[in-house]
């Protein structure tokens, strides 16, 4: 279902010990205040009201800087032995090997770096901290060894955009598993930055098009992005990456933002308040606000209403809401004329692998896996490992197997073909 939630990510806090010009929190937060932000209980509170709605929900936990707060190690692991998938998003000024350790003592599967230039000084400058580049790669560099699995993030400004090529390859050089270029929606202390054009924007998609989402054994994943769904149909209509979320705007659907104050929002550049879990439960919220339930129906406007990708691509809603103040307008960022032709139906990832029946059998997360094979998928993507998980357990269930072994997990890898099954080996 549209509205089966799959992701979160949760600015915990406000503090931060950089002062990005482009970050969508409003104000910088001085290291010692806690901005009225939802306490360790609280917050425990919360964790465990999400994991009434789907304990297999990938929890990002972000902020400001996460590790800030004094409790974000308890708050991982309660959030990990409910079994959600649990990431950091972190500018990687305080990672150190004793951090690291602790990330992996406290259940976090993965963790996400912001860098956005190969130059130390357009790094810097964009962080506003000398020295911010040396610090962030000196964290990939520890998580790499350490074993967690690393996303790096950069934000596209015009300050860094002939620079996106060598820093893909930079990343990759560095033991990325992924690279996600970040599109800026101009919003928080970002709203005043001149941002790159529309033709710059889709200049960068086609590049990542044309390496089919990868480069090497590095995938990368696009967001605030979902013209990158039209430019990738336009280019090979049967592309595995269709049959993913790659690029979607899931705010509202299957993906929501937290506060640090407890607001849940449909995206973290979306800051129109569905409701806060101090007044009301967080499966209220996400299930019956007027918000989300708009986002879901999806009467969109203009171009967008028109257009036959609307259901494969459907525009970025806060880039309409921050340059249109209408979440339901057209994405001004997209250069594409609506013809007259059919609507494009999406292919799912599901549809690979029939699902309705498995459902309804009550059988699924039933079958055991082998410790090898358990081991293999942590080898896979942090961010499709559940999708991963459901498809091996219906592929066992449908052969008739007893457990799950590497073996079964290549097969159907390869039925899959570029679906990333038992990946990066």
């Amino acid at each position: 279902m549209e509205d089966t939630l799959s992701i979160i990510s949760w600015n915990v806090t406000r503090r931060c010990n950089l002062g990005c010009k482009h970050c969508y929190l409003p104000a910088r937060s001085h290291d010692n205040e806690s901005s009225n932000e939802l306490n360790t209980g609280e917050a425990l509170q919360v964790i465990d009201q999400i994991a009434s709605i789907n304990p297999e929900v990938m929890l990002i936990l972000s902020g400001g800087e996460p590790l800030m707060r004094k409790d974000i190690f308890e708050l991982a692991a309660h959030a990990s032995q409910k079994k959600m998938m649990v990431v950091l998003g972190s500018n990687g000024i305080l990672i150190d090997e004793a951090v690291t350790s602790k990330l992996r003592s406290s259940g976090v599967s993965g963790i996400s770096i912001s860098l956005d230039s190969v130059d130390p000084k357009i790094h810097d400058e964009m962080r506003s901290l000398d020295g911010a580049w040396k610090k962030a790669v000196s964290a990939i560099d520890i998580c790499v060894n350490s074993g967690l699995s690393v996303q790096v993030n950069a934000v596209i400004t015009k300050k860094n955009y002939d620079d996106i090529s060598r820093l893909v390859e930079y990343s990759r050089s560095l033991g990325a598993k992924v690279f996600s270029p970040f599109f800026l929606v101009c919003t928080g202390r970002g709203e005043e930055l001149t941002d790159i054009t529309p033709v710059q924007y889709e200049k960068i998609l086609s590049s990542v098009v044309e390496r089919d989402g990868k480069h090497g054994d590095m995938m990368i994943r696009t967001r605030c992005a979902p013209t990158f769904r039209r430019i990738l149909y336009q280019a090979d209509p049967d592309s595995s990456l269709l049959k993913m979320d790659t690029g979607r705007c899931l705010a509202g659907l299957r993906y929501c933002r937290i506060t640090p104050e407890g607001d849940v929002t449909p995206c973290p550049y979306m800051p129109l308040s569905a409701g806060n879990v101090r007044s009301g439960t967080f499966r209220d919220i996400w299930t019956n606000s007027e918000l989300f339930i708009s986002l879901r129906k999806r009467a969109l406007k203009g171009k967008c209403q028109a257009c036959e990708f609307r259901l494969l691509c459907g525009g970025c809603r806060a880039r309409a809401h921050a340059l249109q103040r209408d979440y339901l307008a057209e994405d001004p960022w997209c250069t594409f004329i609506p013809g007259k032709g059919n609507i494009i139906k999406p292919p799912s990832f599901a549809a690979c692998f029939p699902r309705d029946e498995f459902e309804e059998s009550g059988l699924e997360g039933t079958i055991p896996w082998t410790e090898s094979a358990e081991e293999r998928l942590k080898k896979v993507p942090f961010f499709v490992r559940s999708m991963v998980r459901a498809a091996v357990e219906r592929h066992a269930i449908e052969k008739g197997c007893s457990e799950i072994t590497p073996e079964m997990m290549e097969e159907l890898r390869a039925k899959a073909g570029k679906m990333g099954i038992g990946g990066h080996r």
